[in-house]
């Protein structure tokens, strides 16, 4: 394959002589020879059989199919540096700062022992974890605030210009407190959730219209009592103390679940699942510490499937 001919020193050296319009000029600033220089350009042509440069007596000048290689020729060489730069930066704990942004149920699920592992993997940035409801996060993504996301799947017009990778669907799940009048019943209907106070994500959370839509399907278009929230906090807080019922994704109350703390309700709907993923900006190049990290969520994520 031509890519496979190519050295740095190809490339090094054509963009140097396209600079300078100077073979001399380009040798003196690569610390070459110009014979050096012509034979790496003699070479480049003749692996991409076709003539870069136009040599006359007022310089030398790029020609068509050189204007069109040194676009890419110069973003190859920026990604490399930058990925010099971020690996130089790695390696000295704090050099480098990783901005990630993740949901309140991927903090609380997967992120603690994705870190852990990123770290223990030789992770040295110093990484920055920023919490958010879906919508704030995927705007800080495009503002460059943030190096990536983790967190639910957007609206395809949400979606333009980022980059979306499926790592599992998570639950909605039905949790209330281990004394709760429905704890023992199976399974709960839908329709006896009316008779108590119930704990909604709010109207433009990612995952409401899918708990809207389960609770239409099985003859619910309406709760008497709800709370809409999307603060863990206060959702725990409020159904340890009650005998509300919170519908919220499960990576939130995983621990609660764990503990005893909250009881799940074997409700007898299926359940509503929503797709998590590794979002990040379609024309940016990846940080080597950001993919570090990844490759560890990617690992921590395949076990939660």
């Amino acid at each position: 394959m031509l890519e496979s001919r190519i050295k740095l020193r190809h490339l090094s050296c054509f963009l140097e002589v396209a600079a300078q319009r100077s073979f001399v000029a380009a040798a003196d600033v690569l610390h070459l020879t110009q014979p050096a220089v012509s034979k790496a350009i003699a070479e480049l042509e003749e692996i991409l059989a076709t003539a870069l440069f136009e040599r006359s007596r007022r310089g030398v000048f790029l020609t068509p199919h050189g204007e069109a290689f040194r676009r890419y020729a110069g973003a190859t060489m920026t990604a490399l540096r930058q990925g010099i730069d971020t690996v130089a930066q790695g390696v000295t704990r704090g050099g480098y700062i990783l901005s990630v942004g993740v949901l309140p149920t991927v903090a609380a699920r997967l992120m603690p022992f994705a870190v852990q592992e990123a770290k223990e993997a030789g992770l040295g940035a110093t990484l920055r974890v920023i919490i958010g409801p879906n919508d704030y996060l995927l705007e800080r993504l495009r503002r460059g605030d943030l190096d990536l996301v983790v967190g639910r799947l957007a609206a395809p017009a949400a979606m333009q210009g980022l980059l979306f990778e499926h790592l599992y669907s998570e639950e909605v799940v039905f949790v209330v407190r281990p004394e709760h009048p429905l704890v023992g019943e199976r399974p709960v209907a839908l329709r006896d959730l009316s008779r108590f106070t119930v704990l909604l994500p709010i109207a433009d959370s990612i995952i409401r219209p899918a708990v809207d839509q389960l609770l239409i399907a099985h003859g619910v278009p309406a709760l008497p009592d709800v709370i809409e929230t999307v603060s863990p906090t206060f959702g725990r807080r409020y159904a340890r103390t009650s005998d509300a019922v919170w519908i919220i994704s499960r990576g939130v109350v995983d621990e609660d679940i764990t503990t005893g703390a909250l009881v799940r309700l074997p409700v007898e709907a299926a359940e509503a699942v929503g797709p998590v993923g590794l979002t990040t900006k379609a024309d940016v190049p990846f940080p080597v510490s950001a993919e570090l990290l990844a490759q560890t969520i990617r690992r921590v994520a395949a076990r939660l499937i």
